[in-house]
């Protein structure tokens, strides 16, 4: 009879300390075996001391993150092939591509170059951004017609615009675009 009790008082002794190591085990999980949460914003750059502009702008990014608490998803093209073939996939077909790149998943909006702290704010909000095309001059075509005015049937009106680029857009992407416009009203 001492001898079962003293088994029982042994082996839940055993117990208690096997769950115990287990849950320190939990937490001290690798970084890389950790599940990765979403997060609709991403930061396209080079490791540090590579480029000041991608040095400036983490800078940025670190103290929105601090204000507002909200996590950007950091991609290294130069260390990760992964991120290399999306940044490229982003910038397909854009002249003007300067680095580093910040790329909002949910509003489709991106920002090139290094950006103020307000612009970036506005990004990682899903904000509409101004237009950075602003500062260029307007591009004229010579041999055209006369005072350079579209045909009637060349012009969209902005529903039919807005159905197509909709048509584009995968279910995530379109149910982003309704929450962005239930929070602009």
């Amino acid at each position: 009879m001492l001898r079962s009790s003293l088994f029982t008082i042994l082996l839940t002794a055993f117990a208690v300390a096997l769950m115990q190591s287990s849950m320190a085990d939990a937490a001290s999980v690798p970084a890389f075996l950790k599940k990765k949460t979403y997060t609709p914003l991403l930061f396209f750059k080079v490791p540090k001391g590579t480029m000041d502009e991608c040095d400036d702008m983490e800078k940025v990014i670190k103290s929105l993150e601090k204000e507002h608490d909200i996590k950007v998803q950091r991609l290294d093209i130069m260390r990760d092939r992964g991120a290399r073939k999306l940044y490229e996939k982003l910038v397909e077909g854009n002249l003007r591509s300067p680095f580093p790149l910040l790329y909002h998943r949910e509003s489709l909006q991106r920002v090139y170059g290094l950006a103020d702290e307000d612009m970036v704010r506005s990004w990682s909000k899903g904000r509409l951004l101004p237009d950075q095309n602003e500062n260029e001059k307007e591009v004229t075509v010579l041999g055209g017609e006369d005072g350079g005015s579209v045909p009637e049937e060349e012009e969209m009106d902005m529903e039919e615009l807005e159905m197509e680029m909709d048509a584009e857009l995968t279910p995530m992407q379109r149910r982003g675009k309704e929450a962005m416009k239930r929070r602009m009203e």
